[in-house]
Order: structure tokens, then C-alpha cells, then sequence
């Protein structure tokens, strides 16, 4: 967080919330009510300035105030980069440890112990990285056995492989305490 920023919350430590006002969307934008934010300054500052309360609540610290960001789908948008994954908004974390894939065909990776979204522009190229045990890309019956629970697929790519599970009921917001529409 901004020294700034802390600087701020220690001279105004009772500064309402704001809600309903900033989102983040399934690519990782951020928008302000109905404008989809390019500033550069900005995205930076919210990307800098970007928590967890104990309550699963996202939100940017601007200043005093806190502002709770509505997410789309999860905290947290990966993208598949040449060196690894690239997340958005930052996340310091180490090598993801699972793969998730929910009913509709999202991906999601669980990285820092938080969730995130895989860009559906990257997807196309890691449904080829979805292998079962022996190293084969899984047919109908392997998908329904995986499903089923009775086979284990797998992520294979060149960092590593991450088992791929199904995202239980509730999604992010069960799995993970995620509040995806933070309210008063």
C-alpha cells in the first residue's frame, strides 16, 4: 500500500465506505460506474492499493476511504505469459498450486491461496494442456470419468503441472470467501 495512502487513513480514520461505485471485470479492467478505466496512473494506483478485508470483501484503499470493488467473476484474472502467469491485479504469490474448472468451462488457477479467473483469451491454448495421467488429451469417457471423480486430469504445462478439479458448488464466493458483490 502507498505510505501516502497510510499517511491518509492515520489522519482520517473514520472515513465512510464507498460501495457500488468500482468493478472489476472477467479480463481484469477495472471500470467506474459505466467507463472502463485506461489511465495508466490510475489502474496502477488501484492495483497498488488492492486488499482483502476479513470479511471477503476486495476493495482499493483511496486515501482514507475504502472502496469496495464488485467483482464479475473472481478477485483475481490470470493470463498466460511466455514466463508464467501474469495476474491482475498484481498478486505476490509463488507457482499456482491447483486448476479448477466449473461448469460452464471457466478456468481457474488457485495461486497465493487466492482464485483466479483465467482470461478466456488464453483458453483456447490450455484446453490442449488438459491431460489425463498417461499424458493423453482426455475423449468423452475421460471427461466423464473426471467428472465422475473415478480419473484425475491435469494441467501440463512447461513450469510444472497442476491437477485440474472441478470448481465445487458456490464457485469462488463459496470456495474461497469471496464477497463478488460487496455491500453496506
Amino acid at each position: 500500500m502507498d505510505e501516502m495512502v497510510r499517511a491518509a487513513m492515520a489522519k482520517w480514520p473514520n472515513v465512510p465506505a464507498v460501495y457500488g461505485w468500482l468493478r472489476l471485470d472477467a479480463r481484469g479492467q477495472w471500470w467506474l460506474r459505466e467507463e472502463r478505466l485506461t489511465q495508466p496512473a490510475i489502474t496502477d494506483f488501484f492495483r497498488r492499493n488492492y486488499a482483502r478485508d476479513g470479511e471477503g470483501r476486495f476493495y482499493v484503499q483511496n486515501g482514507p476511504q475504502k472502496v469496495y470493488v464488485t467483482l464479475e467473476v473472481a478477485p483475481f484474472i490470470a493470463r498466460r505469459q511466455p514466463q508464467g502467469w501474469q495476474l491482475m491485479p498484481d498478486l505476490d504469490a509463488e507457482r499456482p498450486r491447483l486448476a479448477y474448472l466449473d461448469a460452464e468451462g471457466s478456468l481457474y488457477i488457485e495461486i497465493g491461496g487466492e482464485a483466479a479467473l483465467v482470461d478466456d483469451r488464453d483458453l483456447l491454448a490450455l484446453v490442449e494442456c488438459i491431460v489425463t495421467p498417461d499424458g493423453e488429451q482426455p475423449d468423452d469417457s475421460a471427461w466423464q470419468a473426471w467428472q465422475r471423480g473415478e480419473l484425475r486430469l491435469h494441467l501440463d504445462l512447461p513450469e510444472g503441472s497442476l491437477r485440474l478439479k472441478p470448481l465445487p458448488e458456490g464457485g469462488v464466493a463459496g470456495s474461497y470467501g469471496v464477497v463478488l458483490q460487496p455491500a453496506p
